[in-house]
Protein backbone atom coordinates (compact mmCIF):
# COMPACT_ATOMS: atom_id res chain seq x y z
CA UNK A 1 0.00 0.00 0.00
CA UNK A 2 1.32 3.45 -0.91
CA UNK A 3 1.60 5.69 2.15
CA UNK A 4 1.83 9.42 1.49
CA UNK A 5 1.68 12.49 3.67
CA UNK A 6 -1.68 14.21 4.10
CA UNK A 7 -0.67 17.04 1.75
CA UNK A 8 0.66 14.62 -0.88
CA UNK A 9 -2.43 12.43 -0.65
CA UNK A 10 -4.78 15.43 -0.94
CA UNK A 11 -2.81 16.89 -3.86
CA UNK A 12 -2.73 13.52 -5.63
CA UNK A 13 -6.49 12.92 -5.29
CA UNK A 14 -7.27 16.53 -6.22
CA UNK A 15 -5.10 16.48 -9.34
CA UNK A 16 -6.45 13.12 -10.49
CA UNK A 17 -10.04 14.41 -10.40
CA UNK A 18 -9.05 17.78 -11.87
CA UNK A 19 -7.04 16.19 -14.68
CA UNK A 20 -9.87 13.74 -15.46
CA UNK A 21 -12.21 16.71 -15.86
CA UNK A 22 -9.70 18.45 -18.15
CA UNK A 23 -9.49 15.37 -20.40
CA UNK A 24 -13.30 15.11 -20.40
CA UNK A 25 -13.76 18.72 -21.53
CA UNK A 26 -10.98 18.33 -24.10
CA UNK A 27 -12.86 15.37 -25.54
CA UNK A 28 -16.04 17.45 -25.87
CA UNK A 29 -14.36 20.56 -27.34
CA UNK A 30 -15.51 22.47 -24.24
CA UNK A 31 -12.22 23.32 -22.53
CA UNK A 32 -11.93 27.00 -21.62
CA UNK A 33 -10.62 29.16 -18.79
CA UNK A 34 -14.07 29.09 -17.20
CA UNK A 35 -14.19 25.29 -17.42
CA UNK A 36 -10.71 25.04 -15.87
CA UNK A 37 -11.81 27.16 -12.89
CA UNK A 38 -15.05 25.20 -12.51
CA UNK A 39 -13.09 21.93 -12.76
CA UNK A 40 -10.75 23.07 -10.00
CA UNK A 41 -13.64 23.98 -7.71
CA UNK A 42 -15.45 20.73 -8.52
CA UNK A 43 -12.33 18.67 -7.78
CA UNK A 44 -11.82 20.51 -4.47
CA UNK A 45 -15.42 19.85 -3.40
CA UNK A 46 -15.21 16.15 -4.32
CA UNK A 47 -11.90 15.60 -2.52
CA UNK A 48 -13.29 17.38 0.54
CA UNK A 49 -15.93 14.65 0.85
CA UNK A 50 -14.51 12.01 3.23
CA UNK A 51 -14.53 8.63 1.48
CA UNK A 52 -12.80 5.56 2.88
CA UNK A 53 -12.17 4.21 -0.62
CA UNK A 54 -10.56 6.56 -3.16
CA UNK A 55 -11.95 4.62 -6.14
CA UNK A 56 -15.42 5.97 -5.37
CA UNK A 57 -14.29 9.45 -6.41
CA UNK A 58 -14.62 8.41 -10.08
CA UNK A 59 -18.22 7.32 -9.49
CA UNK A 60 -18.98 10.56 -7.65
CA UNK A 61 -17.41 12.59 -10.49
CA UNK A 62 -19.55 10.90 -13.17
CA UNK A 63 -22.70 11.49 -11.10
CA UNK A 64 -21.86 15.19 -10.65
CA UNK A 65 -21.21 15.65 -14.39
CA UNK A 66 -24.53 13.97 -15.13
CA UNK A 67 -26.30 16.29 -12.67
CA UNK A 68 -24.69 19.35 -14.30
CA UNK A 69 -26.05 18.33 -17.71
CA UNK A 70 -29.41 17.42 -16.21
CA UNK A 71 -29.85 20.82 -14.57
CA UNK A 72 -28.94 22.56 -17.84
CA UNK A 73 -31.31 20.32 -19.88
CA UNK A 74 -28.35 19.49 -22.08
CA UNK A 75 -29.62 17.70 -25.23
CA UNK A 76 -26.35 15.72 -25.27
CA UNK A 77 -26.91 14.34 -21.77
CA UNK A 78 -26.70 10.68 -22.78
CA UNK A 79 -23.64 10.91 -25.03
CA UNK A 80 -21.82 13.15 -22.52
CA UNK A 81 -22.50 10.62 -19.78
CA UNK A 82 -20.96 7.87 -21.92
CA UNK A 83 -17.87 9.99 -22.53
CA UNK A 84 -17.63 10.77 -18.80
CA UNK A 85 -17.71 7.08 -17.84
CA UNK A 86 -15.14 6.10 -20.46
CA UNK A 87 -12.90 8.98 -19.44
CA UNK A 88 -13.23 7.99 -15.78
CA UNK A 89 -12.32 4.35 -16.49
CA UNK A 90 -9.34 5.14 -18.72
CA UNK A 91 -7.87 7.93 -16.57
CA UNK A 92 -8.36 6.03 -13.31
CA UNK A 93 -6.65 2.95 -14.80
CA UNK A 94 -3.74 5.03 -16.09
CA UNK A 95 -3.36 6.80 -12.74
CA UNK A 96 -3.35 3.48 -10.86
CA UNK A 97 -0.74 2.07 -13.23
CA UNK A 98 1.43 5.19 -12.94
CA UNK A 99 1.15 5.27 -9.14
CA UNK A 100 2.06 1.60 -8.87
CA UNK A 101 5.22 1.77 -10.96
CA UNK A 102 6.24 5.12 -9.45
CA UNK A 103 6.08 3.41 -6.06
CA UNK A 104 7.99 0.34 -7.29
CA UNK A 105 10.75 2.29 -9.02
CA UNK A 106 11.22 5.29 -6.74
CA UNK A 107 9.42 5.06 -3.40
CA UNK A 108 9.63 1.47 -2.23
CA UNK A 109 13.35 1.60 -1.37
CA UNK A 110 13.50 5.27 -0.45
CA UNK A 111 12.84 6.26 3.12
CA UNK A 112 12.48 9.99 2.39
CA UNK A 113 8.80 9.74 1.42
CA UNK A 114 8.22 13.39 2.29
CA UNK A 115 10.27 14.44 -0.72
CA UNK A 116 9.95 11.55 -3.14
CA UNK A 117 6.21 11.18 -2.55
CA UNK A 118 5.59 14.23 -4.73
CA UNK A 119 6.64 12.13 -7.71
CA UNK A 120 3.18 10.54 -7.77
CA UNK A 121 1.19 13.74 -8.51
CA UNK A 122 4.04 14.93 -10.77
CA UNK A 123 4.02 11.74 -12.85
CA UNK A 124 0.21 11.85 -13.02
CA UNK A 125 0.45 15.41 -14.33
CA UNK A 126 2.98 14.36 -17.00
CA UNK A 127 0.73 11.43 -17.92
CA UNK A 128 -2.25 13.79 -18.32
CA UNK A 129 -0.30 16.07 -20.66
CA UNK A 130 0.73 13.14 -22.85
CA UNK A 131 -2.75 11.63 -22.90
CA UNK A 132 -4.30 15.06 -23.54
CA UNK A 133 -2.18 15.38 -26.69
CA UNK A 134 -3.33 11.91 -27.78
CA UNK A 135 -6.96 12.93 -27.20
CA UNK A 136 -6.64 16.15 -29.23
CA UNK A 137 -4.63 14.68 -32.10
CA UNK A 138 -6.06 11.17 -32.43
CA UNK A 139 -9.11 10.30 -30.34
CA UNK A 140 -11.24 13.45 -30.54
CA UNK A 141 -11.30 13.81 -34.36
CA UNK A 142 -12.28 10.16 -34.75
CA UNK A 143 -15.27 10.24 -32.39
CA UNK A 144 -16.67 13.65 -33.36
CA UNK A 145 -18.97 12.08 -35.95
CA UNK A 146 -20.40 9.76 -33.28
CA UNK A 147 -22.08 12.66 -31.46
CA UNK A 148 -23.67 13.79 -34.72
CA UNK A 149 -25.01 10.43 -35.85
CA UNK A 150 -25.98 9.07 -32.40
CA UNK A 151 -27.07 11.98 -30.15
CA UNK A 152 -29.03 9.69 -27.77
CA UNK A 153 -27.62 6.12 -27.81
CA UNK A 154 -29.67 4.85 -24.86
CA UNK A 155 -28.73 1.20 -25.39
CA UNK A 156 -25.01 1.95 -25.44
CA UNK A 157 -25.46 4.18 -22.37
CA UNK A 158 -26.98 1.28 -20.41
CA UNK A 159 -24.18 -1.08 -21.45
CA UNK A 160 -21.57 1.50 -20.47
CA UNK A 161 -23.17 1.93 -17.03
CA UNK A 162 -22.87 -1.83 -16.43
CA UNK A 163 -19.18 -1.90 -17.37
CA UNK A 164 -18.48 1.28 -15.39
CA UNK A 165 -20.10 -0.09 -12.24
CA UNK A 166 -18.23 -3.38 -12.73
CA UNK A 167 -14.98 -1.44 -12.95
CA UNK A 168 -15.79 0.58 -9.81
CA UNK A 169 -16.68 -2.60 -7.94
CA UNK A 170 -13.40 -4.28 -8.88
CA UNK A 171 -11.30 -1.27 -7.89
CA UNK A 172 -13.15 -0.84 -4.60
CA UNK A 173 -12.69 -4.52 -3.71
CA UNK A 174 -9.02 -4.43 -4.69
CA UNK A 175 -8.37 -1.26 -2.70
CA UNK A 176 -10.36 -2.31 0.35
CA UNK A 177 -8.71 -5.74 0.57
CA UNK A 178 -5.25 -4.27 0.05
CA UNK A 179 -4.43 -6.23 -3.10
CA UNK A 180 -4.29 -3.28 -5.53
CA UNK A 181 -0.50 -2.94 -5.25
CA UNK A 182 0.37 -6.58 -4.75
CA UNK A 183 -1.54 -7.75 -7.81
CA UNK A 184 -1.24 -4.61 -9.93
CA UNK A 185 -0.38 -6.47 -13.20
CA UNK A 186 -3.42 -8.72 -12.73
CA UNK A 187 -5.62 -5.72 -12.02
CA UNK A 188 -4.25 -4.01 -15.11
CA UNK A 189 -5.17 -7.04 -17.22
CA UNK A 190 -8.67 -6.99 -15.79
CA UNK A 191 -8.99 -3.29 -16.56
CA UNK A 192 -7.79 -3.89 -20.11
CA UNK A 193 -10.34 -6.68 -20.51
CA UNK A 194 -13.12 -4.34 -19.37
CA UNK A 195 -11.96 -1.62 -21.75
CA UNK A 196 -11.53 -4.14 -24.58
CA UNK A 197 -14.97 -5.69 -24.12
CA UNK A 198 -16.48 -2.22 -23.81
CA UNK A 199 -14.73 -1.20 -27.03
CA UNK A 200 -16.08 -4.26 -28.85
CA UNK A 201 -19.56 -3.43 -27.60
CA UNK A 202 -19.13 0.14 -28.78
CA UNK A 203 -18.04 -0.96 -32.28
CA UNK A 204 -20.86 -3.52 -32.44
CA UNK A 205 -23.35 -0.83 -31.48
CA UNK A 206 -22.03 1.50 -34.18
CA UNK A 207 -22.22 -1.18 -36.85
CA UNK A 208 -25.71 -2.35 -35.93
CA UNK A 209 -27.06 1.19 -35.75
CA UNK A 210 -25.35 2.20 -38.99
CA UNK A 211 -26.92 -0.83 -40.67
CA UNK A 212 -30.32 0.05 -39.22
CA UNK A 213 -29.96 3.64 -40.42
CA UNK A 214 -29.04 2.51 -43.92
CA UNK A 215 -32.06 0.22 -43.99
CA UNK A 216 -34.30 3.03 -42.76
CA UNK A 217 -32.89 5.36 -45.40
CA UNK A 218 -33.66 2.77 -48.09
CA UNK A 219 -37.18 2.36 -46.71
CA UNK A 220 -37.71 6.14 -46.64
CA UNK A 221 -36.33 6.47 -50.16
CA UNK A 222 -38.62 3.70 -51.38
CA UNK A 223 -41.62 5.33 -49.68
CA UNK A 224 -40.75 8.70 -51.21
CA UNK A 225 -40.48 7.12 -54.64
CA UNK A 226 -43.87 5.46 -54.21
CA UNK A 227 -45.43 8.73 -53.00
CA UNK A 228 -43.90 10.62 -55.92
CA UNK A 229 -45.08 7.99 -58.40
CA UNK A 230 -48.60 8.12 -56.94
CA UNK A 231 -48.58 11.91 -57.08
CA UNK A 232 -47.40 11.95 -60.70
CA UNK A 233 -49.97 9.31 -61.60
CA UNK A 234 -52.75 11.36 -59.93
CA UNK A 235 -51.61 14.49 -61.80
CA UNK A 236 -51.56 12.54 -65.04
CA UNK A 237 -55.10 11.26 -64.43
CA UNK A 238 -56.27 14.81 -63.63
CA UNK A 239 -54.64 16.02 -66.83
CA UNK A 240 -56.33 13.29 -68.85
CA UNK A 241 -59.72 14.18 -67.37
CA UNK A 242 -59.19 17.89 -67.98
CA UNK A 243 -58.05 17.21 -71.54
CA UNK A 244 -61.12 15.04 -72.14
CA UNK A 245 -63.44 17.70 -70.66
CA UNK A 246 -61.78 20.44 -72.68
CA UNK A 247 -62.13 18.47 -75.90
CA UNK A 248 -65.83 17.93 -75.24
CA UNK A 249 -66.28 21.61 -74.39
CA UNK A 250 -64.51 22.72 -77.57
CA UNK A 251 -66.69 20.38 -79.63
CA UNK A 252 -69.74 22.02 -78.07
CA UNK A 253 -68.38 25.51 -78.77
CA UNK A 254 -67.60 24.46 -82.33
CA UNK A 255 -71.23 23.40 -82.76
CA UNK A 256 -72.53 26.77 -81.58
CA UNK A 257 -70.10 28.60 -83.87
CA UNK A 258 -71.20 26.54 -86.89
CA UNK A 259 -74.79 27.49 -86.05
CA UNK A 260 -73.67 31.14 -85.72
CA UNK A 261 -74.88 31.16 -82.11
CA UNK A 262 -72.08 33.31 -80.70
CA UNK A 263 -73.97 34.16 -77.52
CA UNK A 264 -74.34 30.52 -76.50
CA UNK A 265 -70.70 29.82 -77.37
CA UNK A 266 -69.59 32.74 -75.21
CA UNK A 267 -71.79 31.62 -72.30
CA UNK A 268 -70.39 28.09 -72.49
CA UNK A 269 -66.83 29.36 -72.54
CA UNK A 270 -67.48 31.72 -69.62
CA UNK A 271 -68.99 28.87 -67.60
CA UNK A 272 -66.04 26.59 -68.33
CA UNK A 273 -63.44 29.28 -67.62
CA UNK A 274 -65.40 30.59 -64.61
CA UNK A 275 -65.12 34.12 -65.98
CA UNK A 276 -67.58 36.59 -67.36
CA UNK A 277 -65.65 39.65 -68.49
CA UNK A 278 -68.62 40.94 -70.49
CA UNK A 279 -70.29 41.91 -67.21
CA UNK A 280 -67.21 43.86 -66.11
CA UNK A 281 -65.92 47.14 -67.37
CA UNK A 282 -62.51 48.53 -66.57
CA UNK A 283 -62.21 51.48 -68.90
CA UNK A 284 -58.49 51.98 -68.33
CA UNK A 285 -57.66 48.40 -69.26
CA UNK A 286 -59.92 48.42 -72.30
CA UNK A 287 -58.41 51.68 -73.51
CA UNK A 288 -54.84 50.43 -73.02
CA UNK A 289 -55.60 47.35 -75.12
CA UNK A 290 -57.50 49.19 -77.86
CA UNK A 291 -54.50 49.07 -80.23
CA UNK A 292 -54.28 45.29 -79.98
CA UNK A 293 -56.56 44.04 -82.74
CA UNK A 294 -55.98 40.33 -82.20
CA UNK A 295 -59.21 39.32 -80.46
CA UNK A 296 -57.96 36.14 -78.81
CA UNK A 297 -54.85 37.71 -77.28
CA UNK A 298 -56.70 40.87 -76.30
CA UNK A 299 -59.35 38.81 -74.51
CA UNK A 300 -56.66 36.76 -72.72
CA UNK A 301 -54.74 39.82 -71.51
CA UNK A 302 -57.98 41.56 -70.54
CA UNK A 303 -59.13 38.62 -68.41
CA UNK A 304 -55.76 38.42 -66.62
CA UNK A 305 -55.69 42.20 -66.17
CA UNK A 306 -59.16 42.16 -64.61
CA UNK A 307 -57.97 39.54 -62.12
CA UNK A 308 -54.99 41.70 -61.24
CA UNK A 309 -57.12 44.80 -60.66
CA UNK A 310 -59.67 42.86 -58.61
CA UNK A 311 -56.83 41.76 -56.30
CA UNK A 312 -56.00 45.46 -55.84
CA UNK A 313 -52.59 45.07 -57.46
CA UNK A 314 -51.45 48.24 -59.27
CA UNK A 315 -51.23 47.55 -63.00
CA UNK A 316 -49.77 49.40 -65.98
CA UNK A 317 -50.42 48.28 -69.58
CA UNK A 318 -48.77 49.64 -72.70
CA UNK A 319 -49.33 48.81 -76.38
CA UNK A 320 -47.15 51.28 -78.25
CA UNK A 321 -48.65 50.83 -81.74
CA UNK A 322 -51.50 49.26 -83.63
CA UNK A 323 -51.00 45.49 -83.84
CA UNK A 324 -53.18 43.48 -86.21
CA UNK A 325 -51.13 40.29 -86.23
CA UNK A 326 -48.00 38.74 -84.74
CA UNK A 327 -45.42 36.41 -86.25
CA UNK A 328 -45.44 32.84 -85.06
CA UNK A 329 -48.22 30.70 -83.65
CA UNK A 330 -51.07 32.51 -81.93
CA UNK A 331 -51.60 29.46 -79.71
CA UNK A 332 -47.95 29.48 -78.61
CA UNK A 333 -48.01 33.24 -78.07
CA UNK A 334 -51.17 32.91 -75.97
CA UNK A 335 -49.57 30.20 -73.85
CA UNK A 336 -46.50 32.36 -73.25
CA UNK A 337 -48.60 35.40 -72.28
CA UNK A 338 -50.78 33.28 -69.99
CA UNK A 339 -47.80 31.75 -68.18
CA UNK A 340 -46.04 35.10 -67.72
CA UNK A 341 -49.14 36.79 -66.31
CA UNK A 342 -50.07 33.85 -64.08
CA UNK A 343 -46.56 33.85 -62.62
CA UNK A 344 -46.70 37.60 -62.06
CA UNK A 345 -50.06 37.30 -60.27
CA UNK A 346 -48.80 34.43 -58.13
CA UNK A 347 -45.60 36.26 -57.19
CA UNK A 348 -47.38 39.47 -56.13
CA UNK A 349 -50.51 38.05 -54.49
CA UNK A 350 -49.16 38.32 -50.92
CA UNK A 351 -46.83 41.29 -51.27
CA UNK A 352 -47.33 44.47 -49.25
CA UNK A 353 -46.51 46.80 -52.14
CA UNK A 354 -47.10 44.83 -55.34
CA UNK A 355 -47.28 46.06 -58.89
CA UNK A 356 -47.31 44.54 -62.38
CA UNK A 357 -46.39 46.06 -65.73
CA UNK A 358 -47.37 44.66 -69.14
CA UNK A 359 -46.01 45.97 -72.42
CA UNK A 360 -46.52 44.77 -75.99
CA UNK A 361 -44.14 46.72 -78.20
CA UNK A 362 -43.97 46.84 -81.97
CA UNK A 363 -40.55 47.71 -83.37
CA UNK A 364 -41.43 47.02 -87.02
CA UNK A 365 -43.60 44.62 -88.99
CA UNK A 366 -41.36 41.66 -88.20
CA UNK A 367 -40.15 42.39 -84.65
CA UNK A 368 -42.27 42.56 -81.51
CA UNK A 369 -41.47 42.50 -77.83
CA UNK A 370 -43.64 41.26 -74.95
CA UNK A 371 -42.54 42.44 -71.49
CA UNK A 372 -44.04 41.45 -68.13
CA UNK A 373 -42.47 42.89 -64.98
CA UNK A 374 -43.54 42.48 -61.38
CA UNK A 375 -42.29 43.52 -57.96
CA UNK A 376 -40.30 41.23 -55.67
CA UNK A 377 -40.01 41.23 -51.89
CA UNK A 378 -37.69 38.27 -51.54
CA UNK A 379 -34.48 37.40 -53.31
CA UNK A 380 -35.27 35.27 -56.34
CA UNK A 381 -32.97 32.62 -57.77
CA UNK A 382 -33.66 32.69 -61.53
CA UNK A 383 -32.06 29.29 -62.03
CA UNK A 384 -34.48 27.85 -59.48
CA UNK A 385 -37.43 29.75 -60.97
CA UNK A 386 -36.74 28.13 -64.34
CA UNK A 387 -37.09 24.64 -62.89
CA UNK A 388 -40.13 22.48 -63.53
CA UNK A 389 -43.04 22.94 -61.08
CA UNK A 390 -41.32 25.76 -59.19
CA UNK A 391 -43.71 27.99 -57.27
CA UNK A 392 -43.31 30.83 -54.79
CA UNK A 393 -46.28 29.49 -52.83
CA UNK A 394 -45.74 26.95 -50.06
CA UNK A 395 -46.88 23.37 -50.75
CA UNK A 396 -47.76 24.35 -54.30
CA UNK A 397 -46.50 23.17 -57.67
CA UNK A 398 -46.57 25.77 -60.45
CA UNK A 399 -45.81 25.71 -64.11
CA UNK A 400 -43.04 28.22 -63.51
CA UNK A 401 -40.98 29.63 -66.32
CA UNK A 402 -39.67 26.27 -67.48
CA UNK A 403 -42.57 25.82 -69.90
CA UNK A 404 -41.70 29.07 -71.67
CA UNK A 405 -38.14 27.94 -72.30
CA UNK A 406 -39.55 24.70 -73.70
CA UNK A 407 -41.95 26.63 -75.93
CA UNK A 408 -39.30 28.93 -77.40
CA UNK A 409 -36.60 26.30 -77.81
CA UNK A 410 -36.06 25.19 -81.40
CA UNK A 411 -38.29 27.99 -82.70
CA UNK A 412 -36.39 30.83 -84.36
CA UNK A 413 -39.39 33.16 -84.12
CA UNK A 414 -39.28 33.27 -80.31
CA UNK A 415 -36.61 34.07 -77.73
CA UNK A 416 -36.97 34.57 -73.99
CA UNK A 417 -34.92 36.24 -71.26
CA UNK A 418 -35.42 37.14 -67.60
CA UNK A 419 -33.48 39.37 -65.24
CA UNK A 420 -33.81 40.79 -61.74
CA UNK A 421 -33.14 44.49 -61.10
CA UNK A 422 -33.74 46.29 -57.80
CA UNK A 423 -36.46 43.94 -56.50
CA UNK A 424 -38.15 43.71 -59.90
CA UNK A 425 -38.16 40.71 -62.21
CA UNK A 426 -38.39 41.59 -65.90
CA UNK A 427 -39.45 38.81 -68.28
CA UNK A 428 -39.11 39.51 -71.99
CA UNK A 429 -40.23 37.46 -74.97
CA UNK A 430 -39.09 38.58 -78.42
CA UNK A 431 -41.27 37.58 -81.38
CA UNK A 432 -39.81 37.99 -84.85
CA UNK A 433 -40.73 36.91 -88.34
CA UNK A 434 -38.45 34.72 -90.41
Amino acid sequence: MITLSVAQSFASEFLQIFETLIIYYLLLYLLSLKKIIVSGLTAFVIVSIPLTVGSLYSLLLVIILWLFDRLKDNPNLVINSIYAMFTGIVMSSLFDLTDHYTYILFLQRNSNITLWGWLIPLNNFILTIIFGIVVVKIIRPKIQWFSVWFPKPIQLWKITIVFFLLYIWLTVVAEKDGIANEYAPLMLIMYLIIIFVGGIGFVSFIRSNAKAQRQQQLINSYRNQIATAQKVNAQYEDLRRERHDMKNMLLSVQGYIRDHNDEKANQLLSTFLQTNIDSKNYEGIDKSLSRLNISGLRNLIKEKAYRIVEQEIPLAIEVNAKIDSLPGSEVKTARIIGILLDNAIEATSNQKRPYIQIALLRHDEENYELVVANSLEKTLDLNKAMKFEHSEKENHQGIGLSNITQLVDNDDRYSFSAEVKEKVIIMTCFIQGK
